[in-house]
């Protein structure tokens, strides 16, 4: 598990948007279920050693002192969101969408660009839904147009014709 989803996925999360958020990668609590809070804890803290990496801040073993606090916080707060799903935030913060670091290494900086990410993640989710509803919808109407293409449905008068059989 720490090898399929290492850091370097993460660009493979934000080339594929919407498969982060539909795909079946475990969440935080089902990697805790399944491996046990170690492997989860591991797990993020990789994560954000990346993170504080990339950014190349002042403050790396500081950071690391509380990388297990931070790791916490987000496991027991942000539970239901899958790995894939953290991985393209990890990545678009590190692209600059979230803020960034005043010099050291800010935990509140990084849970409030979680936040954010949560507002992006729910409209991302609802545009998904919206396209799947209308995709939906467009079969439905093609298939009925084939139906009354070959004849299978009736048409209105068949229907004022046989409407007494409704009226019992």
């Amino acid at each position: 598990m720490l090898k399929r989803f290492n850091p370097g996925v993460q660009r493979y999360c934000a080339a594929n948007i919407d498969r982060c958020f539909t795909g079946d990668a475990p969440s935080l609590r089902q990697v805790r279920k399944a491996y046990g809070g170690d492997v989860l804890d591991s797990w993020l803290d990789i994560q954000l050693t990346d993170l504080v990496n990339f950014c190349g801040v002042k403050g790396k073993e500081e950071f690391s002192r509380i990388t297990d606090a931070v790791a916490a916080v987000i496991a027991d707060n942000f539970g239901y969101l899958k790995l894939s799903e953290l991985m393209l935030f990890f990545q678009r913060f590190k692209a600059g969408h979230y803020g960034h670091f005043y010099g050291t290494v800010d935990p509140l900086v990084i849970t409030e660009a979680l936040q954010v990410f949560l507002e992006y993640r729910a409209d991302r989710l609802a545009r998904i839904e919206r396209d799947r509803q209308k995709t939906e919808k467009l079969k439905r109407e093609e298939e009925r147009a084939e139906r009354e293409r070959r004849g299978e449905l009736l048409t209105a008068e068949e229907w004022k014709e046989i409407g007494w059989l409704f009226n019992l």
